[in-house]
């Protein structure tokens, strides 16, 4: 299966917010307790799962929080607004006027990966598709799709999950150039006018959602996941599968269906192997040290090996727990390297292009 859908995400982002998590306090007091949660916030980010199962490694790493942090800030709402620095001034004066506070907390990804590696979890990469999703929500015979307009809370429901998850998602403006996107278009699963119009928005993959409410006052839910890139299908969630008290609760569940579709395809956490690899046009001394520098700064790559440099090829030995289907996919996110020769071709390395800066 990995197989047939390899490069379905090639242009996956950098999640660069993903080691900051942002935790309400109640006062500058609850540094301790928030950096805990904060933590465990953020295992869940970073391994893909949506939680995280009982690990000895886990628990004195959440006893022991601070170790895995190294600067945290203050802020609130009303200071991010205004883009002023979040002292403890600020703050304070902010929290003492009723206004919600925040400890956002930068974690350390080494120290956090070495911990997962301890843990024996896996590893989600920084790179990662990004998500546009439209869902269309059925109540009372009516539809709509959950925007930023008449269905602000939903919307809002559904990035503070995806937010959780690590996952830069958003939703259609749905202004009057996705207005020829109708609510039963969506409810229909008819791909292409969805398509078109998501063409401006420059996401990797297109979910579309299904909520519907039921007589007795519980929801349903389905959803179905698609790439840009050459429409394959994903994931799916079969009919009914999804059942909730709310419609919030029914919209959040699509974060956690993409998401666990995505770290499954994604997320490295097999046997320690080591794959050889071919690179490509790097024929300076600085395209070297790029292509190195980029290599070593990917979590999926526990330690590379050079075994040669020639003027027109690099050849590598790259220690990964991802299978090498696995790797390649990986390896072509983000376009600075392109894939010559794949793991089809038996008894053959990895064969790569560098198109990176060097």
């Amino acid at each position: 299966m990995l197989l047939a859908t390899l490069a379905v995400c090639a242009h996956a982002d950098i999640v660069r917010w993903l080691y900051d998590v942002d935790i309400a306090v109640a006062s500058q007091a609850e540094r301790q307790r928030a950096a805990r949660t904060g933590l465990g916030q953020l295992l869940v980010r970073v391994t893909g799962l949506a939680e995280l199962p009982p690990n000895p490694e886990i628990r004195t790493a959440l006893r022991e929080a601070e170790n895995y942090y190294g600067r945290f800030e203050f802020w609130t709402e009303r200071v991010a607004r205004e883009r002023a620095a979040a002292s403890d001034d600020a703050a304070s004066e902010a929290a003492d006027a009723g206004e919600t506070m925040f400890l956002r907390i930068h974690y350390e990804p080494a120290t956090v990966l070495g911990l997962l590696r301890r843990a024996g979890l896996p590893v989600w990469s920084v790179d990662r598709p990004s998500v546009l999703a439209w869902i269309a929500i059925e109540t009372d015979g009516a539809r709509q799709i959950v925007s930023s307009g008449s269905t602000a809370d939903l919307a809002a429901a559904l990035q503070q999950q995806a937010r959780r998850r690590g996952i830069e998602l958003s939703v259609p403006s749905m202004d009057l150039t996705d207005l020829g996107v109708a609510p039963g278009v969506v409810w229909g699963r008819f791909w292409n006018p969805v398509e078109a119009a998501s063409k401006r928005y420059r996401r990797d993959v297109i979910v579309l959602g299904r909520v519907a409410e039921r007589a007795d006052g519980s929801w349903v839910a389905d959803w179905e996941l698609r790439s840009t890139d050459d429409a394959k299908l994903i994931g799916r969630s079969e009919p009914g599968t999804v059942r909730t008290e709310t419609a919030t609760e029914a919209v959040v569940a699509s974060v956690d269906f993409v998401a666990d579709t995505l770290a499954e395809r994604f997320a490295v956490g097999g046997r320690l192997d080591a794959i050889a690899v071919t690179i490509r046009g790097a024929s300076t001394i600085a395209a070297y040290a790029s292509v190195l520098d980029y290599l070593q700064s990917r979590e999926y790559i526990e330690r590379l090996d050079v075994k040669a440099v020639a003027r027109d090829a690099l050849t590598l030995k790259l220690h990964s727990r991802s299978s090498t289907a696995q790797l390649e996919e990986l390896l072509s996110m983000g376009g600075s390297l392109a894939v010559v020769r794949g793991t089809g071709a038996l008894g053959q390395p990895l064969e790569l292009e560098w198109r990176g800066d060097g």
